[in-house]
């Protein structure tokens, strides 16, 4: 029986995508406290994900069962805050922030010009996402590190068997967010936060919880996914021996960030809930059963993909189901490749001949896939 978090299922996603499409449809995995289904063929995944009434996020989008609210809620909660927040996610709203993120780029690299040895996490990957997102909300860059504690910490309790242990930081961001949306309340500012602050829903002001549940997930799906996708990016082209090809632009950068996102997917799954009994196949899934919908196989299904284990810079076809499908799909899809290509963009013109020192430091989560260190010299 396949084991997600073994040495071999983190060191390598390709691996877990082959053992699930060699399997069954449909498998029961006990390796986890509560047991979950797993889906894994892109036909499977893809007909989940465009069921929301079916498979239901109400109970949370990792393998515990936990109530859900903000966008990750069930209609019409979900609809509701999905609409409050979408406008600042919009094609001509990402398009305005290139030049804002341009300039951070430059800001960050500047950071390691006179060095020779640094960190691609530390020093672009991850502060570039980060700030950019807390401009978009209104929150203070202040202390980014404090931030990305605190995006950690939210993401490895979803993933945790026992999410308590992580309930003093989330405590810490809460009081932190309490005091801000304070704060916006008494000076409008024409932030996401500020909206957030002044929304109201059927005449009422929205409930307290919901506003720091919401800002919750925009911050950390603001900065996770963005940044293993720009850690993951850099290291498959050392590891395949494509960084020459990309800083001499043999390739469409575009086309190659859209087969990054499904060769190394930032999340490798999110998880739903059935509301009724479902038959996928010959197995039928029990009514209030937690279900996996695993991108990283479903992105390497053959029945999806010519040659689905090769990295092909160009490949064209179906989209990867990476960033989700259906009334859920990720709301900064846009903000993460446009982030995406301006770092790497600026990368390469500014550092062509970088080296990869090692293979860095994986991300723990085990449905995520990223690396927390990347060591690399210029």
């Amino acid at each position: 029986m396949i084991d997600l978090m073994s040495a071999d299922a983190m060191a390598d996603p390709g691996w877990v995508a082959s053992e699930l499409l060699a399997g069954e449809r449909v498998i029961l995995y006990k390796g986890f406290n509560p047991p979950f289904y797993i889906v894994s063929r892109y036909a499977d995944v893809e007909s989940v994900l465009r069921q929301p009434d079916v498979f239901i996020s109400g109970q949370g989008q990792g393998p515990n069962f936990a109530p859900a609210s903000g966008v990750v809620s069930d209609p019409p909660d979900h609809t509701f805050y999905r609409g409050l927040v979408q406008d600042y996610f919009q094609p001509k709203a990402i398009a305005s922030l290139e030049p804002r993120l341009k300039q951070i780029a430059k800001e960050q690299l500047d950071t390691v010009a006179a060095e020779r040895a640094w960190d691609l996490h530390d020093t672009l990957a991850f502060p570039l996402p980060i700030r950019i997102i807390c401009e978009v909300l209104g929150v203070p860059v202040d202390d980014i590190w404090q931030f990305k504690r605190w995006s950690d910490a939210s993401v490895a309790a979803l993933a945790a068997e026992d999410p308590s242990m992580f309930a003093a930081e989330a405590e810490k961001l809460r009081e932190y967010l309490i005091e801000l949306f304070d704060k916006k309340r008494r000076q409008r500012d024409g932030t996401l936060l500020d909206r957030m602050a002044h929304a109201e829903r059927d005449g009422q002001p929205i409930p307290e919880q919901e506003a720091l549940s919401l800002t919750g997930q925009m911050f950390v799906a603001g900065n996770e996914t963005t940044t293993s996708l720009i850690t993951n990016f850099v290291w498959r082209m050392f590891k395949l021996d494509l960084w020459q090809d990309f800083v001499e632009n043999r390739f469409d950068l575009d086309l190659a960030i859209n087969e990054s996102l499904r060769f190394d997917p930032p999340l490798l799954a999110l998880f739903r809930t059935t509301a009724r009994d479902v038959a996928i196949g010959d197995a039928t899934i029990p009514a209030g059963s937690k279900v996996m919908t695993h991108y990283g196989a479903a992105n390497r299904d053959p029945d999806a993909y010519d040659d689905p284990n090769t990295f092909a810079p160009e490949r064209r076809g179906k989209t990867p189901l990476s960033f989700g499908l259906g009334i859920h799909i990720c709301l900064g899809r846009e903000l993460a490749r446009l982030e995406a290509r301006v770092a790497l963009n600026a990368l390469r013109e500014r550092y062509p001949k970088l080296t990869l020192e090692s293979d860095g430091v994986r991300i723990p989560p085990f449905f995520f896939w990223g690396r927390s260190k990347l060591p690399v010299r210029s």
